[in-house]
């Protein structure tokens, strides 16, 4: 099966893979699971972008990691005949968030604080550096206790947004759902933390968790087939705090990194031989 896989031509980190070899020792890109998988039961591919001469392949894989995605990039993915992402154009937080706010709404509760782009702007920041281009200013979370807090400059700022602070807890803890998917294949979990913002680096428990159907409805509205949706239960019921078309590779679960290489890679021949 041979794929081809979408990228921004300035992105290194995906370069390393360039001609079959895979950085089994750092992989950064949770595709990168796949293809270290992939390769060993026939997967082939190549990278590509608008730029290049168009190369046939059975499958393509949109992996543009910005959050928003130029049109070019779009119509080449369009001509293969399975587009893993390929409807996904726009994951900024005005696109993806129902819990914007803005200086009258009428909510009495807590507010976060933060950028409209996918992961502060980095992708963005990254590519910018490459490309000799300026950088964005770094975009904190801030979490104020009513709206009238918020700075002026924040409601001027279009790379920040505010939204509604609606988070899950559990015996104290702070909870965050992470619901990671492929096709059809999916994995979904909690986890807690002591900190008010739940990351990767201060999880202190885990376990198994299921999707609710208003994620579900989510994901098709917004046309993922891959990525990683962030999420909790919270006073009113699921909120989807972020949706990533890019995830990043498990470091910490190798693992669970390789049991989804080998589903990912099974599910991608599923999509093509049902187009074939």
């Amino acid at each position: 099966m041979q794929l081809a896989i979408i990228t921004h031509p300035l992105d290194r980190r995906l370069k390393t893979l360039i001609g079959g070899r895979v950085p089994v020792s750092a992989p950064f890109y949770q595709i990168d699971a796949m293809l270290i998988e992939g390769r060993r039961h026939g997967l082939r591919w190549f990278f590509t972008d608008p730029d290049q001469a168009f190369r046939p392949a059975d499958a393509a894989i949109l992996h543009v990691d910005q959050s928003l995605i130029a049109q070019p990039f779009l119509d080449l993915a369009a001509r293969y005949p399975v587009a893993v992402n390929g409807r996904v154009s726009d994951i900024r937080k005005r696109a993806v968030s129902r819990n914007l706010l803005h200086p009258a709404s009428d909510w009495p509760g807590p507010v976060l604080v933060k950028s409209d782009l996918n992961c502060a702007g980095g992708p963005e920041n990254f590519l910018a550096r490459k490309s000799g281009g300026p950088a964005l200013p770094p975009v904190d979370y801030r979490i104020f206790d009513h709206l009238s807090q918020v700075p002026d400059a924040v409601w001027s700022d279009p790379a920040q947004v505010v939204e509604r602070y609606l988070p899950e807890q559990r015996d104290g803890l702070n909870v965050l759902r992470i619901w990671s998917f492929f096709g059809e294949y999916e994995r979904c979990n909690w986890y807690t933390s002591t900190r008010r913002i739940v990351k990767s680096s201060n999880f202190i428990g885990h376990g198994p968790a299921e999707v609710p159907e208003v994620l579900r409805a989510e994901r098709r509205r917004l046309g993922f087939d891959f990525g990683k949706f962030d999420f909790a239960l919270g006073p009113d019921g699921p909120v989807l705090y972020d949706a990533n078309k890019t995830p990043g590779y498990l470091g910490k679960r190798p693992d669970l990194m390789r049991a989804a290489g080998r589903e990912m890679t099974r599910t991608l021949a599923r999509m093509v031989a049902e187009k074939a």
